[in-house]
């Protein structure tokens, strides 16, 4: 073997070796990033402020904010009605138009407090999914 093919073979053998460290240490990271409820738990009347979860319940009205035009959702989880924030730039105008009053959705969001209530602050549209409807 000449000189320049031994360097590219050492290349290729450094090349695939980083990239195979790389995945070793960051690819069950990656490989999950595209989940819809990565990383979150179960809602239950105990979730925290800050903490990520993830409900089904039935939408029970729908309505949007006097101000930034984002959409609120009441909803029925396990008999406690929760609000549901979708900020204007998760895609709350789409969502209107697709989720009814009476549809079951599933919900993945951050658990925040607004006036002393808990309510589930979502990041994305495709943080709320349509299950179907009663």
């Amino acid at each position: 073997m000449e000189k320049e093919e031994k360097v590219v073979v050492v290349l290729l053998f450094v090349t695939l070796s980083s990239l195979l460290t790389a995945y070793l240490c960051f690819g069950s990271e990656l490989a999950g990033a595209g989940q819809d409820s990565g990383g979150a738990r179960q809602y239950t009347q105990e979730s925290a402020s800050g903490e990520r979860v993830s409900l089904e319940a039935e939408v029970l009205s729908k309505s949007f904010t006097h101000k930034g035009e984002h959409l609120m959702l009441q909803v029925d989880c396990n008999s406690e009605v929760l609000s549901v924030f979708v900020p204007k730039t998760a895609g709350a105008e789409a969502l209107n138009m697709s989720i009814q009053k009476g549809d079951f959705i599933s919900v993945t969001g951050t658990i925040s407090e607004y006036k002393g209530k808990k309510e589930i602050k979502v990041e994305r549209k495709e943080d709320v999914t349509l299950k179907g409807s009663s």
